[in-house]
């Protein structure tokens, strides 16, 4: 199983949930295999076999693949992540009082947190790219739940006194992560670099970037 504490909280919802055993069963088998070989790269046949259920059992709660997916992705999106989301803005909203080191925190922190959690967001990461529904589903999820926490950062963002007024807070997290999501892709996805030096370079780069881009 995945080191990623997303789908241990996520094994600990399905475990804590009221639902057939066949169907947790089935659940905590994907988790475990999707992790390891990834989405396109696992079977029905396959999660059959690791649950222990016939690919009938699978079927009979699940429509198709895909929709086990989406089973697995909805809780991570509705009920795990906004809580991570929630300690990280109320550390970010605290971290600093200039524009450029709260930025330095964000980028830093939420990379660390994509590392660490790096099959589950490579997951949400590919389904967001093909996936609408999906999409709307994070974006809808984490406005609703963490609204509060939100305004309390843009508040602190706004206090520097240092972004420009034409910047709102969407345009700002989508320069942000934007850049942030492209290189965890590309260091995580694409290549395995592992140079802590050059990461650390990397990312003080983004910061740079996102700084120019949002500062009076």
């Amino acid at each position: 199983m995945s080191n990623d504490i997303v789908f241990k909280d996520l094994n600990d919802w399905i475990e804590n949930s009221d639902m057939p055993n066949g169907k947790r069963k089935v659940l905590q088998a994907a988790i475990k295999l999707f992790s390891i070989q990834g989405f396109n790269g696992t079977s029905t046949s396959e999660i059959a076999k690791e649950s222990g259920m016939s690919q009938a059992t699978i079927f009979k709660y699940f429509k198709s693949k895909d929709d086990l997916l989406l089973a697995i992705i909805t809780p991570i999106i509705e009920r795990i992540i906004p809580t991570y989301g929630e300690n990280f803005f109320n550390e970010f909203s605290t971290s600093s009082t200039s524009l450029k080191e709260m930025i330095h925190f964000a980028i830093f922190d939420r990379y660390s947190f994509m590392v660490n959690n790096k099959d589950a967001i490579l997951i949400l990461l590919s389904e967001v790219l093909v996936n609408p529904k999906v999409k709307d589903m994070i974006v809808s999820s984490l406005l609703v739940k963490i609204n509060k926490f939100i305004n309390i950062a843009w508040t602190s963002i706004k206090n520097t006194g240092e972004i420009r007024d034409d910047i709102d807070f969407i345009a700002f997290v989508r320069l942000a992560m934007g850049q942030l999501a492209f290189y965890f892709l590309q260091t995580q996805k694409f290549s395995n670099l592992n140079d802590k030096e050059q990461i650390e370079k990397d990312l003080d780069n983004i910061v740079q970037m996102v700084f120019r881009a949002v500062k009076k």
